[in-house]
């Protein structure tokens, strides 16, 4: 069964890849971090990465803060779990909205509650931020409607900072999932992570 996360990210997917033109800003590879399984989604239109190293072989090297892209000529963007990393999210959080066209969406993954995942070594990137439902939409304030979707509550955010998590990350997920739904944590603020998705 679907969590409700899963259903408001599947819905994002199925509408940005409506569009012609879609960038995964910060994406690395096309389809990389999550999103192998839309890539049948977007085969209609022209999908396509920018990223900031060269060493994910993105389809453009270019720096969130100032995208190479002109005013106004993609349909979607793609943004997940990216702008913790980098220096001024709410820079990169405008430069969405600039090359976005009229009507365009955005969609958004960001940590709330959740462990330090800074990268070493080849492809190395820093770990800087963490937001909250407020934080997304006084960055977003631009956009003409703003939707977010909380991945859990309590016990799923709490479980990332279990040792050997990563080992067993499907039965904490479910029992997470039955413990936020049965103690209706899912209300209150505390999440891991936050789904958003924009319209300009």
């Amino acid at each position: 069964m679907q969590t409700p996360h899963e259903r408001f990210d599947d819905e994002a997917m199925r509408l940005l890849s409506q569009g012609r033109i879609v960038v995964d800003v910060g994406g690395g590879q096309r389809f990389m971090k999550g999103m192998k399984r839309y890539e049948p989604l977007f085969a209609a239109c022209r999908y396509f990465t920018v990223d900031s190293s060269p060493f994910f072989r993105p389809g453009v090297v270019g720096d969130i803060h100032r995208l190479p892209l002109g005013t106004g000529s993609v349909d979607g963007a793609i943004c997940r779990s990216v702008l913790e990393h980098v220096e001024r999210p709410w820079e990169a959080c405008r430069e969405i909205l600039r090359v976005l066209r009229p009507g365009g969406l955005a969609f958004i993954i960001v940590p709330s509650i959740y462990p330090d995942h800074a990268r070493s070594g080849d492809g190395a990137y820093p770990d800087h931020w963490r937001f909250f439902e407020s934080t997304m939409r006084l960055m977003l304030r631009g956009f003409s409607e703003v939707r977010v979707e909380k991945h859990g509550g309590w016990f799923q955010a709490m479980s990332n900072f279990l040792p050997l998590q990563a080992r067993v990350r499907w039965p904490l997920d479910v029992l997470s999932h039955l413990l936020d739904t049965a103690l209706r944590t899912r209300q209150r603020r505390t999440t891991p992570l936050l789904s958003v998705l924009a319209r300009k």
